[in-house]
This record gives C-alpha cells, structure tokens and sequence, in this order.
C-alpha cells in the first residue's frame, strides 16, 4: 500500500464520498455498473440506506466520463418534495439535464412553451428533441433516491415505467441506444411487477483484503493497521457506513492501540461510542435510520420483528425469493444475504437490536388485556360442545396464542392460554412443555418441573429440564437426561437445540470437575453458535479451573462481548 499522510486522510461517515477519495473502497459492483454502462445497459441498484449507493453512482460517473461519456447525476432528494406535483418534479429532472449537459437551451421557455402536453410527454419530448438531438455521443442519467417519489404526487412504479419506456424506444429509434438509465435507491422491485430493468447490481459488503485502502488513514494511531481493520471489519460486518465511523474514531483515539491490545480497544470503541446510549448520542443517525424503517414499515411490524427474531435466534436461515418480509428486512439493512441465507448483517446490530429490544417492541405493539383475552376464551371453551365439530383442532390455536404472548413477556396470559389448550387436550405435550418455560419464567420452578416431566418426548423439555436438575446439584439425573435427549433426531438438525443440551453437558460435567469432558462439549457449542454468551462463561470457569489464565481472560471477553445481547437470566450460571 501506498502511504498517505494520516492529515490528508479523511473518512467519510455519511453521504457520498468525491470520486477522488483515498477511502473509497472498491467492491465487485464498481466493475459489475461500470461495465454494464458502457455497454449500455440500464441498470439499478437497490439497497438500504448508508451501504455506498451514492458513492458508487459518484465514482462511476467519473470513470465514464473519462471514457467520454456524458453523464447526467441527478439527486431526486432535492428535487422531490411532499408538495410536489408530477410537473414539478419532471421540470425539476430536465432542469437537471440541461445543466450536467450544458445545453444551450432555456428551459423555462422550452417547458411552459409546451404546456398542451402533460409533464411525462414533455420529458419525453426534451430526450428525443433535445438531448439526443444535441449530444452525439452516449449518455448516462444516473437518479439516486428513488424511493423519495413516495411521498411525492407520482408514483414511483410511473416513473419506473417511463424509465422503461426509453428503453423499450430502443426498437424503434437508434438514437436511444445511446440513452442509458442507472437508478439508484431503497426499494425493493418485486413490488413493481409489470416494470423489468434489465440489470440488478448486488452491492456487497467491504471485505478485509479490498478494505485495506482504509487502513492507511489508522497509520498514527495503532502499531499494527491490519490487525486493527481486522477487528473493525468484524464488528461492522463490512458495512460501508459503520467501517468508516468506527476507523474515524479510530483515528481520532486519544490513545494509541498498541501490539496485542487491538481486540480489546476496538470492543471499547464499539461499546463506548456506538452502541452504548445510542438513541441519544448518534450522530450522524444510522442505527435510528434502520429502527425507524423497521417500525414504520407497511408490512406487520409484529410479523417484521418476529421474523427478524427468528434469524437473530437461529443465526441464519435460507433465503426465500418473493418474501416481501425477507426482502423489507434486507431494505432495512439489518440482515444480508450470504451462500443462500438471510444473517444479521453484523454483531453491532445483533447487540443493539437484541431479544430485549424486540420484547419490549413488541409489547408495545401488542398491548393486551389478560381479562379481555380471558373473558373471550371462557365464552369460547363454554360453548365447546357446540363447536367442538367445527374446531377439531382448538387447542392447537390456543397453544400459538400462549407462544404469541410469551414471546412478548405476557406470561400471565400465556399461562391461561396453555392451560386452556390442555384443558381441551390433557395429553398435548408441546402446550406442557410450554407450561413448563412459561412457569419457569413465573419462578414457579416445582410447577415447571412437573409440566417439563409431563412432556417427556419433547427434546426441549429434557434439556430444560437437565438445567433445573443442575442447579439443584442432582448430576446423574441431569445426565441421563441429557443423553436420552442427544438420541433424538430434533438434536442432530436444530441448532439451538443442540447447543442447548451441548452447554447443559458441558455444564454439568464442569460441576462434576470432569474438565476434559466438559471442554469438548463446551468447545463445541461454542463453534455451533458462536455469538451465545453462556458457553464463553462455563468456558472460562474450565480454563481458570485448569490454571489456564490467559485463554480464561479470553473466553471472559467474549462472554462479556455476547451477553449484552442476552437477557441476564440466560447467563446467570
């Protein structure tokens, strides 16, 4: 790498960066829209906000440019407001054009000359009597913020479809092989059916090997600068915005980072300026960014988080195609798409947006009234023998009201819910290992332990189970209970499953001082799920245990790192 003065080096958080910057990091999407572009195909690029969108339109624009291309940049955000009309906007787009171009024509006069057409067919007119007409060579117009059409009088999926116009023009008139469209902004296009843009470009996140550029700006403050962007590029997942924050704060560090230390003061960085208080210390607003299109959405907010929990519990899940929540929680930024599954996008988002977070959202959203609830479900159970025909499967229902409302801590009401359904169907073991979690949360812990007994069968209730048997210091029937569970088939494909009993083992064989056992299951929960805080600390019991200080201090750090997005009864071991 070339060395650059750490004075000259400046990073860039929020908005785009200047074709000339020494901290714009290249990624497979400038070679993917570069090359697309001289070949004139339309192209659009459509992410969620503060990936690098509008740097790429800059620095592209620029290459073109030296390739004698005319290019049009056009940001819609200033154009476009939530008084604007359709005519407004489209005078405001040839206003545009006539500056980028130099076009040696006024275009008030041109545009209120025409005032027999409407807005659409005087744009149409100024590109094939104007634009083409005067420029004779290829042209890009590139329109960044899309979306903000929304609010605006035209619709967005009109505009979609003039911008397709010009391309189908193609056919019939040469000259538009010449005109070329990159549209840039926050939306998703399967909401657009009828409208086909040739070419999606897929911006991925900044990798560590191209990220390196971004290490010279870290030159006077840290020993190593690789070692340093290793760690930043692990808290931010590559993402543009947060990579260039946190090696901004980085290099304005009162102290240096030094050989060995790199992991630890980045983790300080991190807490301290970005996730710590973040409400109400961001600036500039990118966390708040991702909160706000989360609740605002104009899907089920309910649906969105529950979603979005699931990935966060799991870790990843598959990628489905036309999944309008998928696809809004990618618009969102919090997950990304990686080999086929959906992940969220990086360990800073997983601990802000946390269970705790979603709980709380949730409740908000959800709010209930148990004697409400209650009074609707006795009236229900009464009439049972009537309906009992018509809902041959009611307890099934009630058992899904009492998950709905124990995920959104109403255990109250889940409890009532689980005892309805298995007042309907006393041998439902699923509602009685619910029964069991929802106690336990009650601190009912004798009433938990005999619906965990009932529902011998279900693996989660062997494990949980086991749990309560070591806190009690009875081993051998933890044991043996968690054996019984790793036979069943739920152990070898669920992950959360498995790293449950893996940790409950581990666990257990710790308290017994088995260490070398207890190690090996320990060990590898902790490669099943690595972003789980309670292995790290059972972990670094082991190690201090067998004297082994320095990776125990290690194991300390990554238990203290994941637990801040875990609720303390998770890890109160």
């Amino acid at each position: 790498m070339s060395s650059i003065s750490e004075s000259s080096f400046n990073y860039k958080v929020g908005g785009g960066l200047d074709f000339n910057s020494y901290n714009y990091v290249v990624r497979q999407a400038d070679t993917e829209i570069y090359i697309a572009l001289k070949k004139g195909e339309y192209c659009y690029v459509f992410n969620a906000r503060q990936t690098g969108k509008s740097s790429l339109r800059i620095k592209t624009a620029d290459r073109l440019r030296k390739e004698d291309i005319a290019c049009v940049e056009i940001d819609l955000m200033a154009i476009v407001s939530a008084e604007s009309n359709a005519g407004q906007i489209y005078a405001g787009i040839v206003q545009e054009i006539v500056s980028a171009l130099q076009l040696e024509v006024d275009c008030l006069s041109w545009w209120l000359e025409r005032q027999n057409l409407a807005p659409k067919e005087r744009l149409i007119e100024f590109i094939q009597q104007v634009v083409l007409t005067e420029i004779d060579k290829n042209i890009v117009i590139f329109i960044d913020e899309v979306d903000c059409l929304r609010i605006s009088d035209l619709s967005l999926e009109v505009f979609l479809t003039l911008i397709q116009y010009f391309q189908q023009q193609r056919e019939n008139n040469p000259a538009y092989q010449r005109l070329t469209f990159a549209l840039f902004g926050v939306v998703e296009i399967s909401d657009f059916p009828h409208t086909i843009i040739s070419n999606r470009i897929e911006l991925s996140s900044l990798e560590f090997p191209t990220a390196l550029p971004l290490a010279e700006g870290l030159l006077e403050k840290v020993d190593r600068r690789q070692e340093v962007l290793k760690e930043i590029i692990y808290w931010t997942g590559g993402q543009p915005f947060l990579t260039q924050k946190l090696c901004q704060l980085v290099a304005r560090s009162s102290t240096k980072i030094s050989v060995g230390s790199e992991k630890q003061e980045v983790v300080k960085l991190v807490l301290s300026n970005i996730i710590e208080n973040w409400e109400y210390n961001e600036e500039p607003e990118h966390l708040q960014t991702i909160k706000n299109r989360l609740l605002t959405s104009k899907y089920s907010i309910c649906k969105l988080l529950r979603l979005y929990q699931k990935i966060l519990q799991r870790g990843k899940i598959p990628a489905k195609k036309n999944n309008p929540l998928q696809a809004e929680l990618q618009l969102a930024g919090i997950v990304r798409k990686e080999e086929g599954k959906l992940k969220v996008y990086n360990p800073i988002y997983a601990k802000v947006f946390n269970r705790n977070w979603i709980e709380k959202v949730l409740a908000e959203k959800e709010p209930t009234k148990i004697k409400d609830h209650i009074r609707w479900v006795s009236l229900l159970l009464l009439s049972w023998a009537s309906f009992r025909l018509l809902f041959p499967k009611l307890y099934v229902q009630l058992n899904d009201c009492g998950v709905d409302n124990y995920l959104v801590k109403q255990y109250q009401l889940a409890q009532f819910y689980f005892q309805c359904a298995l007042l309907l169907k006393p041998s439902y073991k699923k509602a009685h290992y619910n029964l069991g979690a929802t106690y336990e949360k009650l601190h009912q812990l004798e009433k938990a332990r005999s619906q965990y007994h009932i529902a011998e069968g279900v693996s989660e209730a062997y494990s949980n189970l086991a749990r309560l048997y070591i806190q009690d210091k009875q081993y051998s029937e933890a044991i043996a209970l968690l054996e019984k569970a790793f036979q069943k088939k739920k152990a070898q494909t669920d992950p959360l499953l498995r790293y449950a009993l893996l940790k409950n083992m581990g666990w257990v064989l710790l308290e017994q001082q088995r260490y070398p056992e207890a190690e090996t299951y320990l060990r590898e929960a902790i490669e099943l799920m690595n972003t789980k805080a309670i292995a790290y600390k059972l972990l670094a019991k082991l190690l201090e245990a067998r004297g082994n200080t320095e990776e125990a201090r290690d194991m300390w750090q990554q238990f203290r790192q994941y637990a801040l997005n875990e609720s303390p009864q998770e890890y109160e071991y």
